[in-house]
């Protein structure tokens, strides 16, 4: 276990986050009359072979546009400058600065900052992708930091090495709810209100979060260590967002493609990204990066660009039904599957009780009929039945996208590009779980927590009951569009590479193998949450093991933890890849311990199926 604290491994990414970078001699700062401050940091990404993003925001005392000079180096005090140029920041961008540096050496490690004013920002480091043979490449893999819920202990601890070339982050890079919403009640207790205290929606409701956020010490240090490749999932919009709405949206919040254009906005502000090219869409985030002849890194948009509304099981969910003959409207007699409909036919929600070991139909009218008539309440010791057939066949309905069609070949053209050009691993940056996990049983779930699941999503009770009987977990997810799903499976078996899929999105730990329906073509490592609670701690707290009963049902999952919060260190070579799963002890309060609680690797194929995971020491 690592005691926190800046060691001197992190020494570099603790300088960032403290004093000013040194003058680099050689390099005029702008004139400017004014005071300025760096109070946000610096950040790099997108990192090519031979460019990459740098980005910083200042912050001056007054407005209009500021002169900022961007430099470049080999070494930590900029004196040894590499390439150098003047952007003018403006309040049209909100003060953030960003450049796009071109003309670098591939593979190389550079240093950057920034000067205004007579001011100099922290320094960070960067790299560029190498070309050509690349032995070994270490990502770090994080998503969900919710400011409310919690300190940003993961990024601090994530800041302390110096063994990381990339960090990846897959979404949920803020969170949009006001002090009413998601975490309010914590964030009263540990002093993280969000700002502003409303809930996001519009502009500079949108910049002001992603300014609070990167006032952190953690994430400044997080980003001033290494380039980040990042994307949105919903929360940088809106919950459970999708192509033309969200969960988290209603019609009295205004038009929601208004929104999402002020959303979209401020992230490509804030974060270091390169913009879309002229006439691409905002949407289109989806992008690749090559890491010389070890991993190429797909990276892709599953929220904004095409994705339909997903299923709703609290209103949606089609439950079993069971057809009674009412010729006698007083002694209804259940009809079998043989037996044809009649003309006084009524189907009502088939009631099921357990006889043995067996889950039975009650098809006597007279025990049924009371409780088919006072639903949704059924007695202990009665269960309701989802559909799963009127399930799938809306999940399967041909007009229901999660990427697009343009994404879907998009994607087939870059894993095959990928594995003509002799890369060993093609890596999917990917929001939502892709492999498929049916829901656990918890439908003995206690009284007590069933209530306060209810008040955090309606609806939840029945559904509770429910999961006697399987069927997916959630329908945001890939599980939702299980057509798109088999499509880029197909494409991903075609390709005949060694995918590897991350995963954020879900505050759990993953490590999952994707199964096409002819073996194993993929592994999945989903990254647990920064700071965000899972659903296996709210179900802890009664004393029920959430973790164990997706297993349980799952057999595909080798390994869930939502009780943890952290990181994943993802090391690749030609060899292996390996998967270490770090977490902190604790993200209510700064004095946290740092620990290593389980790692697999996966062992490259040559053939269209890739190798199993194996627990790893």
């Amino acid at each position: 276990m690592t005691k926190r604290g800046w060691t001197r491994r992190g020494a570099l990414a603790a300088a960032a986050t403290g004093a000013a970078a040194a003058c680099a001699p050689n390099v005029e700062t702008p004139p400017y009359e004014g005071a300025v401050a760096f109070n946000h940091g610096v950040a790099s990404g997108d990192p090519k072979q031979d460019r990459v993003i740098i980005w910083t925001r200042i912050s001056p005392e007054q407005p209009g546009d500021v002169p900022v000079r961007w430099i470049v180096a080999r070494n930590q005090e900029l004196t040894d400058v590499v390439k150098t140029g003047v952007i003018a920041a403006s309040e049209a961008r909100d003060y953030t600065v960003k450049a796009d540096v071109t003309g670098l050496r591939p593979g190389a490690p550079y240093f950057y900052g920034f000067r205004a004013g007579g001011v100099s920002s922290p320094v960070g480091r960067t790299r560029t992708m190498p070309r050509g043979s690349a032995d070994t490449a270490r990502l770090a893999v994080v998503s969900c930091s919710s400011y409310a819920h919690g300190f940003f202990n993961a990024y601090a601890s994530l800041a302390q090495r110096d063994d990381i070339d990339l960090v990846v982050h897959l979404g949920d890079y803020i969170y949009e709810y006001g002090l009413a919403g998601y975490g309010g009640d914590i964030a009263i207790q540990l002093g993280r209100v969000p700002a502003p205290e409303v809930e996001c929606q519009r502009l500079d409701d949108y910049r002001a979060r992603h300014a609070q956020y990167k006032t952190e010490a953690e994430l400044q240090a997080a980003h001033a260590m290494a380039p980040w490749v990042v994307v949105w999932d919903d929360h940088e919009m809106a919950n459970d967002s999708f192509a033309s709405g969200a969960e988290n949206h209603d019609e009295g919040e205004g038009q929601f493609a208004a929104r999402k254009q002020a959303a979209l906005q401020a992230y490509y502000e804030w974060m270091p990204i390169r913009d879309p090219a002229p006439g691409r869409a905002f949407e289109a985030i989806n992008r690749s990066f090559e890491y010389g002849d070890l991993f190429s890194l797909i990276m892709l948009e599953t929220r904004l660009l095409a994705r339909t509304q997903p299923l709703d099981y609290a209103t949606q969910l089609p439950v079993r039904m069971q057809r009674w003959n009412f010729t006698s409207p007083t002694a209804a007699v259940a009809l079998r599957d043989h037996e044809p409909d009649t003309a006084t036919m009524q189907r009502l929600p088939a009631i099921y009780e357990e006889i043995g070991a067996e889950l039975r139909p009650v098809l006597d009218w007279r025990r049924a009929g009371p409780m088919a008539q006072n639903l949704p309440n059924v007695p202990s010791g009665f269960f309701l039945a989802p559909d799963v057939d009127a399930i799938n066949a809306l999940l399967n309905a041909p007009e229901r996208q999660l990427m697009g069609t343009a994404q879907e070949q998009w994607l087939a053209d870059e894993l095959n590009r990928s594995k003509r050009g002799g890369a060993t691993w093609q890596v999917i940056g990917n929001q939502v779980l892709m492999a498929r996990v049916d829901a656990p049983d918890v439908s003995n779930t206690p009284p007590q927590l069933a209530a306060a699941l209810e008040r955090l999503r309606p609806g939840v009770t029945q559904l509770l009951k429910l999961t006697r009987f399987p069927f997916p977990l959630s329908t945001d997810s890939w599980d939702g569009y299980p057509a798109a799903r088999a499509r880029v499976l197909s494409t991903v078996r075609a390709a005949g590479g060694n995918t590897l899929v991350l995963t954020g999105d879900t505050h759990t730990a993953w490590a999952n193998e994707i199964d096409d329906g002819q073996g194993r073509v993929a592994v999945e490592f989903g990254a647990t949450s920064i700071t965000s609670p899972s659903e296996a701690e709210y179900f802890a707290s009664a004393g029920v093991d959430f973790n164990a009963a997706v297993r349980a049902r799952n057999a595909h999952v080798k390994y869930n933890d939502g009780l943890h919060r952290g990181y994943i260190v993802l090391t690749l070579t030609k060899q292996q890849a390996t998967a270490e799963f770090f977490s902190v002890s604790t993200v209510l309060s700064k004095d946290y311990e740092t620990a290593r609680v389980a790692a697999f690797t996966v062992a490259p194929d040559q053939g269209p199926s890739i190798g199993a995971i194996t627990a790893a020491d």
